[in-house]
């Protein structure tokens, strides 16, 4: 759930003796419009028949050059974020680096499953495991599930480990 928060103007410290007085910045007159970036758009043709206008939202960094014509459904916009890299032992490739919850922030305005009509995460959790369509409060419950979970390892497996490893010499 949104919340939106009440904006306070700030108050400038009293002014020293030996400071400079600093102007506050000029704010535009209301009169004056600010420009406002405008989205990226093009016209796309769809394969059923018809075209539509389509607008990116502002997180979109998608080229969108293969979506010029195409099934309606089939539109996705989004960006992509990267994970961290985890060093993992494989038996075929030895050691190599596997990347640990990387994933797409995007929307699919047209598809049919109300949940990707609106912006959500795919998360790559590790190789090809992916949780999809992650609204905000579930992507909030994975990165508390997985902090707690790394917070348990560093106070409860770490020390056990350092007390075998203690004992075994």
């Amino acid at each position: 759930m949104n919340t939106l928060l009440p904006t306070s103007t700030p108050v400038p410290a009293p002014a020293s003796p030996a400071a400079p007085v600093i102007p506050p910045p000029h704010s535009p007159s209301p009169t004056v419009p600010v420009p406002t970036p405008s989205p990226r758009t093009w016209l796309r043709r769809i394969e059923t028949g018809g075209q539509i206008i389509e607008a990116c939202p502002a997180y979109c960094t998608d080229s969108h050059r293969n979506d010029l014509v195409g099934a309606l459904d089939d539109l996705q916009h989004g960006a992509d974020f990267e994970g961290t890299d985890l060093e993992v032992f494989d038996a075929e490739d030895g050691t190599c680096a596997w990347p640990l919850l990387s994933g797409r922030i995007s929307v699919d305005p047209y598809s049919e499953d109300a949940r990707r009509r609106v912006p959500h995460i795919s998360l790559d959790v590790f190789r090809d495991e992916v949780m999809e369509a992650l609204t905000p409060d579930e992507f909030a419950a994975v990165i508390a599930q997985v902090r707690a979970h790394c917070d348990r390892l560093e106070a409860g497996v770490l020390p056990e480990l350092v007390r075998a490893r203690a004992e075994y010499r």
